[in-house]
């Protein structure tokens, strides 16, 4: 094992307090996180419950963890497990990372699994002075940095197996993630390097992959030795540490050629920053999503979707949703005459049909009338309906959707119904104004609710938001930008969001005048 290069006692403290104090004394604002990092009412909140260990592998240390439980949590189905090294700043309500909160909105949007996170700090000599700084521990790099499987071993066979007489938690390599900082970052992939049958999700925010204690060889240790099942995360730093330990950045760089080499499945995220966790904290929603994605189900994406303006039926979007077991959505526009008719009806569907262009006659039951642009007709499972065109060139879209909901519930509406656009009533206010069409409950939707939304020029309509319902906001026109989790995209007329469920979100009018869009929501 490579030992650390000759140096006084001193000397060594000097560099390590040094190290620390820059990591410390990072700007804790909150300009680099996004909104799934915000708290949100309507999510549901987990709890923390603070515990203390003296080991048997690290014999006369003591360190408090702190385990987190999310009101999702049952004890009849194991969680996944998710364990933070110098879980102090992971947890520290104003610090860089704001984990909990990450991983309330995350578990309640279905983009991780539900999960117990283990926050652990290092290792402290029980008998020496009071630890009021966890970063200062006296056990930090002998656990952290060294190369041996001991400390992987120590929470196999004493953190989880004590976490477990009070949770359910799951044994499975594949549902167990680790993460660190620093000395942190390289002790989560030790762990992970030497107990792949226990760890094989790893996140490194600007790991210590240095000649601390020997790290430094690990991407040649990764060339020679055969492929282990893991999946590794990295974050790196452009200005990070350079000293007599090595360059942090180009460390982290020769990790990530080292697996693209060995065709590991990772990744690599990289920032100007220096050794703090400002980016690491920027990015962990993208990270917890990236590294559980093998765990999660195959959603619709919330982003933005341009429909083609040729003719004919354009499927836009298909697939599943929290609420639906399938959605889809299309684009027809007609500008032949022999295909200007639609059968509506379906046995399993409901669906939502939105006229965007020209005129048209929609029949139910026997019963007609002329529609046009943005007026609305929504048809239940065994409903018969037609849809004629009337105009040169027509457009609609279409909604067709089934839901997962296993609770029964009597619907409020009971029938298809059409809303003609000219007896929607406007009703302004300060930023625009709002035509409401309907707010109930369907078949497939025990709450349902739809309206056209006037923003003015420059105005964002609230600050980022969620609710259980999902969404979608369809452009009638004008040009607007919309925030969906930590992502921004932008939409102009005929183009529509897709926003998920408990995803935060917000819409702002990016034109120079007033814009138009329907937003209906479901759940």
């Amino acid at each position: 094992m490579n030992k650390l290069p000759s140096t006084t006692k001193i000397q060594y403290r000097l560099i390590f307090i040094l190290l620390l104090t820059q990591f410390i004394c990072q700007a804790q604002n909150t300009d680099h996180l996004g909104p799934n990092s915000m708290e949100y009412p309507k999510i549901p909140k987990g709890q923390t419950y603070t515990f203390t260990w003296e080991s048997e592998i690290y014999p006369n240390t003591v360190r408090e963890y702190v385990v987190y439980v999310p009101e999702q949590y049952s004890d009849q189905v194991p969680a996944s497990v998710l364990i933070f090294q110098d879980g102090h700043t992971y947890l520290k309500k104003d610090g860089d990372f704001r984990t909990t909160t990450v991983l309330d909105n995350l578990i309640a949007q279905e983009k991780i699994p539900v999960t117990i996170a283990i926050f652990i700090n290092p290792g402290h000599h029980k008998d020496s002075t009071l630890l009021t700084n966890p970063w200062k521990a006296s056990n930090r790099s002998v656990e952290y940095d060294s190369m041996d499987d001991k400390y992987g071993q120590f929470l196999i066979e004493e953190i989880l197996p004590e976490v477990s007489k009070t949770y359910t938690i799951s044994h499975k390599p594949e549902e167990t993630a680790i993460v660190g900082i620093s000395s942190g970052g390289i002790a989560a992939f030790t762990a992970a390097w030497h107990h792949p049958e226990r760890f094989q999700k790893v996140i490194s925010h600007i790991g210590s992959f240095t000649n601390i204690k020997g790290g430094h060889v690990y991407p040649s240790l990764i060339r020679k030795s055969e492929n282990k099942n893991i999946k590794v995360f990295l974050q790196g730093n452009e200005n990070d540490l350079d000293n007599e330990h090595g360059n942090w950045y180009l460390a982290n760089q020769q990790m990530a050629a080292a697996l693209a080499f060995k065709n590991y499945d990772y990744q690599f995220v990289s920032g100007s920053g220096g050794h703090n966790g400002k980016m690491g904290g920027e990015i962990l929603p993208q990270a917890l999503e990236w590294i559980w994605k093998d765990r999660t189900p195959n959603y619709i994406p919330g982003k933005a979707y341009s429909p083609p303006t040729i003719a004919g039926q354009h499927h836009i979007v298909s697939g599943h949703t929290i609420h639906f077991d399938q959605m889809e959505l299309s684009y027809n526009k007609m500008e032949d005459l022999n295909t200007k008719s639609k059968d509506l009806s379906n046995e399993e569907y409901e669906q939502i049909i939105i006229i965007q262009q020209g005129q048209f006659k929609i029949t139910l039951k026997n019963t007609s009338q002329t529609i046009g642009p943005n007026s609305v007709a929504v048809i239940l499972p065994g409903e018969e309906a037609h849809l004629s065109a009337l105009s040169e060139v027509s457009a609609y879209y279409t909604m067709k959707y089934k839901s997962r909901q296993d609770e029964k519930f009597e619907p409020e509406q009971r029938e298809s119904f059409v809303i003609d656009y000219p007896d929607i009533p406007y009703k302004s206010h300060s930023k625009g104004g709002v035509r409401s069409y309907f707010n109930t409950s369907t078949t497939m939707c025990p709450y349902y609710e739809m309206h056209i939304t006037t923003l003015n020029p420059g105005i964002k309509s609230h600050e980022p938001h969620t609710h259980k319902a999902a969404e979608i906001l369809l452009m009638i026109e004008g040009e607007t930008e919309e925030e969906i989790g930590n992502n921004k995209f932008s939409a102009k007329t005929g183009d529509f969001y897709y926003i998920p469920a408990n995803v935060p979100h917000a819409i702002k009018n990016t034109g120079n005048k007033p814009c138009q869009y329907f937003a209906f929501q479901w759940y």
